[in-house]
């Protein structure tokens, strides 16, 4: 049995310690020198600011956290951060789908554990709707929290600001550290060269690229990996797929679900093919699995965001090339985003101390640290401080290569305003896309065919849909 059929047979690793990151004793050493470095840079950062970053000292806070690489970066300088304020913080950290779970109970129960958290674009507007966030606004306009000048909200473009503001109030309920388009695709360039594979346009190429691979005889890998699991963020990839091929999830005006249609049935028979060509175990693959797959050279190809590679390892960082989101049938090219934030809970017992550590973790130079690989052991993310960071020394010394780029940004074009590349303008979106992941990660794995899936999920997002308030139907 070769590597690729082992690795088929009992699924990818899940392992945490991560390829190539692994320092020996001189290098667990420089690493901590370069951290300390950062995090003295970080804090003279803040000290620029004209706010008293001492006045909330002996307070606690406790931060809901998913299991990121800015996480994991910003872990690191959590004692700094502790020593400019003279509070303690603490991080709670979760896998995704675990995190989303903890986090609506917590608000639901009004309990307060989480004075903050991850929060995202598409569950943002189930919170604004359920009271559950503070408006940021609120902090960023008091002058005793925020220095205006220092903190320069103008660094963030007006889409993504705009994409995490509900209501008439316009209450900004995150504030984003990152932004991503799904559906881009990276490829092994050395197997590609190896078997003669030319970069895929179409994807109809794309599925004959990834059964090549996993058929080729002449290496290890698998032919493709991407997140297809039952947690709702799951379906990005397969959302970009779906809109591009001509579908919609929904009809607003009628409320009904139209995810079922002949475009969209086609869509998912062309992602469950694709998956197939992947681990045998690919309807568990999160984010981080699918990213790992990739990362760590267990697949050829990952159906991802370019804003995934934080964990990879040098090597193969240098060996990958990306492609933006490809056409669909008719041309049309339409990719799903995210933002990731940081959020207040409405019911922290400390949300103006809450708001020094978003400031903190998201000021400029923050932004510039996550989003470069600052020394060998660290992680990236990407970035939200798109007017700052590009002009950096740091980001021309460090950053990604140019492919990189052109899919991230010719990703970010393509993703629409109206309607949406799902319905994160609505508070029913995260129970739609719940009820998509459970129809895609149903056809990945074979227990249905993709038009039952559809079919049956239809019917449950309809009720979801019947339930949009009116102010969110045009």
């Amino acid at each position: 049995m070769n590597r690729r059929n082992m690795l088929k047979a009992v699924g990818a690793s899940t392992t945490i310690g991560l390829a190539g990151c692994i320092a020996d004793d001189a290098g667990d050493e420089d690493d901590q020198d370069s951290i300390d470095e950062w995090g003295d840079r970080l804090v003279s950062h803040a000290e620029e600011a004209d706010i008293d970053w001492q006045q909330f000292e002996g307070e606690t806070l406790v931060f809901g956290m998913n299991e990121h690489a800015f996480t994991d970066l910003m872990e690191n300088f959590i004692p700094h951060f502790e020593e400019l304020t003279g509070m303690d913080l603490e991080f709670q950290t979760f896998p995704e789908d675990e995190l989303w779970q903890r986090v609506v109970l917590d608000l639901e129960n009004q309990s307060g554990n989480f004075d903050g958290f991850f929060t995202g674009l598409w569950p943002s507007a189930d919170y604004y709707h359920g009271e559950w966030v503070k408006d940021l606004n609120e902090y960023l306009e008091d002058p005793e929290l925020t220095d205006q000048e220092w903190f320069a909200m103008d660094d963030f473009s007006d889409g993504i600001i705009d994409s995490l503001t509900y209501g008439e109030e316009e209450a900004l309920v995150g504030m984003p550290f990152g932004v991503e388009a799904y559906g881009a695709i990276a490829y092994d360039e050395p197997t590609f060269d190896e078997l003669g594979i030319d970069p895929p346009e179409t994807y109809e190429e794309l599925v004959e690229a990834a059964r090549t691979i996993d058929e080729s005889d002449e290496t290890d890998r698998m032919g493709i990996a991407s997140r297809a699991s039952t947690d709702p963020l799951s379906t990005a990839n397969w959302a970009t797929m779906f809109r591009s091929y001509g579908a919609e999830w929904i009809d607003y005006e009628e409320r009904e679900a139209r995810l079922d249609s002949e475009e969209g049935v086609e869509s998912l028979e062309v992602f469950s093919e694709l998956m197939s060509y992947g681990p045998d175990d690919i309807g568990n693959f999160d984010w981080y699995r699918s990213n790992l797959a990739m990362g760590e050279g267990d697949v050829a190809m990952a159906l991802h965001t370019p804003s995934a590679i934080g964990v990879w390892d040098d090597e193969q960082l240098e060996r990958t090339e990306w492609i933006p989101p490809l056409p669909g049938p008719d041309g049309e090219q339409i990719a799903a985003p995210w933002t990731w934030s940081l959020g207040i809970s409405e019911y922290s017992r400390n949300p103006e101390a809450a708001w020094l550590f978003i400031q903190f973790s998201i000021s400029r130079e923050a932004n510039l640290l996550s989003s470069i690989r600052a020394w060998e052991g660290a992680e990236s993310y990407g970035w939200a401080r798109e007017g700052y960071v590009f002009d950096q020394d740091e980001w021309e010394e460090h950053g990604i290569k140019d492919s990189w780029v052109e899919a991230h940004t010719q990703g970010l074009d393509m993703v629409p305003s109206n309607p949406p590349a799902v319905p994160l303008d609505t508070p029913q979106n995260m129970d739609i896309m719940s009820e998509a992941a459970l129809a895609m990660n149903s056809a990945v794995t074979g227990e249905s065919s993709p038009e039952e899936a559809l079919s049956s999920a239809a019917s449950e997002i309809t009720e979801y849909a019947q339930d949009i308030p009116e102010e969110y139907i045009e």
